[in-house]
């Protein structure tokens, strides 16, 4: 995501290139809208698509704990690298279908975003023992253990499809099927950051250890490839251009490019010791400052499908239904070595779409 990981021109450079493959979309559109105005053709020619969907994410993460934490800050809340569990998608799709042709030829967008925190714990527990000289029983607190932790993290897709699709005369009962090629690019962004710092008391004595630790960790891959996908409907409440149909598909892309980390690590812990109110001892146990970057080139499969019911009319479309995308071995989620991690976005789904030219 672009707040997270910079892209600089590059962003300026797909924007620009995205503006131009939309005009001359337009400029085809209105040649074709024109041609059919003169043949007297009310299909649609051209169909824009907007929607939106409610994201579950698969979050597999290599979890992170500062070295040398004792055993009661051991599980600080949330633990370091846990990623959001739900977030939402955007969708656009320009798609134009010339008259007397079973081909279409279209361009889609998808973004999406997902955050957790931030999100500020203090976890504290107290240690007792009675004091059995004493009737009744006293219990007092020999332990005094707590952790403060802050954690926040996020995730963000960006997925644009190129295709040609053509009717492949496969539908049931009176439907469509169409079979799509084309190229897909798609940028995975997530990022994780969290600080905590906590003590325990040594038991029995003024004294304990100190662990102060800050941990900053982007992840992303940047890749594109061929894509096929296989899209069909069949109409079970009027007809294949005014009434109910049940939809499905499939999508398959074979994404091809750069799999990044970095990840910035600061840790320190101490040992301390109160010998009076004038008399403090501190020592520094361990401090570490490693900044971790690595990146290769990768091949990841992408595999996804939705099914869904529409209500169709001559130059509108309403969809609803359930739809998944998953990015295999896509993320390297490793700490101080790589660990690659597969990425999914499911969850239901809603879109309008309006046909023009006719």
């Amino acid at each position: 995501m672009s707040d997270l990981i910079p892209m600089g021109s590059k962003h300026n450079n797909l924007s620009y290139k995205l503006l131009a493959t939309v005009s001359s979309m337009a400029l085809m559109v209105s040649a074709e809208a024109a041609l059919a105005r003169d043949a007297g053709d009310s299909h649609p020619t051209f169909w824009i698509e907007a929607g939106g969907a409610f994201d579950e994410l698969s979050s597999d993460s290599d979890l992170w704990l500062a070295p040398n934490t004792p055993a009661e800050q051991s599980n600080p809340t949330p633990p370091f690298g846990t990623l959001p569990k739900a977030g939402y998608d955007l969708d656009l799709k320009f798609t134009v279908a010339p008259h007397d042709s079973d081909w279409r030829f279209s361009v889609g967008l998808i973004y999406g975003r997902a955050l957790r925190g931030p999100k500020t714990t203090h976890d504290q527990t107290y240690k007792s023992t009675a004091l059995t000289f004493i009737r009744p029983p006293k219990y007092v607190p020999t332990n005094y253990d707590f952790a403060n932790t802050t954690y926040r993290s996020s995730t963000s897709h960006l997925i644009l499809d190129f295709q040609v699709g053509k009717d492949v005369g496969l539908g049931m009962f009176g439907g469509k099927s169409t079979l799509n090629l084309g190229i897909r690019w798609a940028k995975l962004n997530e990022s994780s950051s969290g600080h905590m710092s906590g003590a325990t008391n040594a038991s029995g004595q003024a004294g304990g250890t100190q662990v102060i630790a800050d941990i900053r960790a982007t992840h992303s891959l940047d890749g594109i490839g061929p894509s096929v996908s296989w899209y069909a409907d069949t109409p079970f409440a009027g007809s294949q251009s005014d009434g109910l149909s049940l939809d499905w598909g499939i999508n398959a892309a074979l994404l091809i490019g750069k799999q990044k980390t970095r990840t910035d690590l600061h840790t320190s812990s101490y040992s301390y010791r109160y010998y009076s109110q004038n008399n403090q001892g501190r020592h520094q146990l361990t401090h570490s400052t490693p900044s971790l970057l690595r990146s290769k080139t990768v091949v990841a499969p992408n595999l996804g499908g939705f099914a869904g019911i529409s209500w169709r009319m001559p130059n509108a479309k309403v969809s609803v239904g359930y739809k998944a995308d998953f990015f295999f071995n896509a993320i390297d989620v490793g700490i101080n070595s790589r660990e690659t991690a597969t990425r999914g976005f499911y969850g239901p789904f809603a879109t309008v779409s309006f046909g023009l030219g006719g």
